[in-house]
């Protein structure tokens, strides 16, 4: 038995096409009129020194000089933001810009986190019977957060104990893992980390937790070897 649940999101509470076909292209048919009609200076500052940064090695990204006019500002950064959006980059202050867009979208009943319809019933069931429930994703915790206090299925935060995203580590690091069991005070092998990536339930297991894949449609496939070293579930009930 496991005395703690860490999940992660994509693909394990919910579906990863949710993040690809609507998290992100919200984002990229919005981002110019939000920065228009939204962007403060503050909102613009980090945007404008990561352009400046990224211009001095990729030719493609459009440099802003201090004194442009804010109509300037904005057609060059969301020329800027939707190339990287198409180059999958990670940059923090994108993501924070992200965050910021997503929570207007979000309060606004314009975006539903997407979270499977058997995930909810068990964690209540777990979190009654005294279970602390984490979520540890590649997303901001801001992010995190949102999905599930705007869920198809309503405020799933209620019963979530904490989040932890990359500030505690990368997921396929295995002192992540043990970061986090400090963190929540339990002993790893009490501990129980569902994902649907192989090489975060190796990295967590390495760390001493105990670890279950997660099989739901649009996951990549697993390896042969991963079948064999970890066991597998398709729907939550299968924890209870």
């Amino acid at each position: 038995m496991f005395e703690a649940l860490v999940l992660d999101i994509e693909g394990t509470t919910s579906s990863i096409s949710f993040v690809k076909d609507e998290l992100f292209p919200y984002v990229y048919r919005n981002v110019e009129s939000y920065l228009r009609e939204k962007g403060t200076e503050e909102t613009f500052a980090p945007l404008v020194a990561l352009a400046n940064s990224e211009a001095e090695v990729d030719a493609n990204v459009g440099k802003i000089e201090a004194e442009e006019a804010r109509e300037n500002k904005v057609e060059k950064l969301t020329k800027n933001i939707k190339m990287w959006i198409d180059k999958d980059k990670k940059f923090t202050a994108m993501k924070q810009l992200q965050g910021q867009m997503w929570k207007d979208a979000y309060e606004q009943n314009l975006i539903k986190g997407h979270v499977y319809p058997d995930v909810f019933p068990v964690l209540q069931k777990l979190h009654s019977s005294g279970t602390p429930i984490y979520i540890y994703s590649s997303g901001s915790v801001q992010a995190q957060k949102l999905l599930f206090k705007y869920s198809l299925t309503g405020d799933i935060t209620t019963i979530l104990s904490g989040y932890f995203d990359t500030n505690i580590g990368y997921k396929q690091d295995s002192t992540s893992y043990e970061k986090i069991a400090v963190s929540i005070k339990k002993d790893p092998a009490k501990i129980l980390f569902l994902t649907d990536v192989e090489k975060e339930a190796y990295a967590a297991k390495a760390a001493g937790f105990q670890c279950k894949l997660v099989l739901r449609e649009g996951n990549a496939p697993l390896t042969e070897q991963a079948l064999k070293d970890f066991k597998t579930i398709c729907n939550f009930k299968e924890l209870l």
